[in-house]
């Protein structure tokens, strides 16, 4: 009877000491991974020649908006293996971001080099393009986005925004009815098109698609777009 109260008690020891040991070292496992930053700056120190830890910690920068520890990351992860296309992508967005636009254009470039399937690549190099105004060069990177997504979101709209930029109005209202027909809730497409049709003097069509744009209460244009409303009706009296 003796042994087998000595036997119970070594046992539940072990058990308590194992629990402790458990405890202890998940304590110290979420001390260091408390965020994704620490998460993945531990995984960098334990494998410092792998460009997906490199890529990731970086991309936890970004999350965080610290763009210029992301871009070393990204520039790391990149040394190690030049064709990642990824980091390829997110070094573009960190220089997007920043407002460096050709070494965006640059790292877009790169990475629809290295993976021309990824149709993120193109959406953003269009963007790119569009800032500076160079309207022709963002519609050809749209229409091969559209080719390889054509339900892309706001990828239609994109393209309208770059052919209303050279003022061709036929093939920007296009575009805005094709972002509809894919995405009918798409309340920017509605903007757009009263835009264009402001600008062609089609007030009537202008109006109706002012409205409902104006059926979303969050639209961040909302007060500009009641004022072309009433500055169209008070012409139309």
């Amino acid at each position: 009877m003796m042994k087998k109260l000595c036997d119970a008690m070594i046992d539940w020891l072990t058990l308590f000491f194992v629990l402790i040991l458990l405890f202890t070292g998940t304590y110290q496992r979420n001390s260091i991974w408390k965020d994704e930053i620490s998460l993945w700056k531990d995984c960098v120190k334990k494998s410092t020649l792998k460009e997906r830890t490199h890529h990731n910690l970086g991309f936890a920068y970004c999350e965080s908006e610290q763009l210029d520890d992301a871009r070393k990351e990204f520039e790391e992860a990149l040394r190690l293996n030049p064709h990642y296309s990824l980091s390829l992508y997110n070094l573009g967005w960190v220089f997007y971001k920043k407002g460096f636009l050709d070494n965006a254009i640059q790292y877009y470039k790169k990475a629809i080099e290295s993976d021309s399937n990824f149709p993120d690549s193109y959406y953003n190099l269009g963007l790119a393009y569009y800032q500076k105004g160079l309207y022709k060069d963002a519609i050809e990177a749209y229409e091969k986005l559209l080719e390889l997504k054509p339900d892309y979101e706001n990828g239609h709209n994109s393209l309208g925004l770059a052919y209303k930029g050279l003022k061709e109005w036929e093939k920007a209202l296009e575009s805005f009815y094709e972002e509809l027909k894919y995405h009918p809730d798409n309340v920017y497409a509605h903007l757009y098109l009263g835009e264009s049709y402001e600008a062609i003097k089609k007030y009537p069509m202008a109006l109706v698609h002012y409205k409902k744009a104006l059926s979303s209460p969050d639209l961040p244009e909302g007060q500009k777009i009641r004022k072309a409303i009433l500055s169209i009706e008070a012409s139309q009296k």
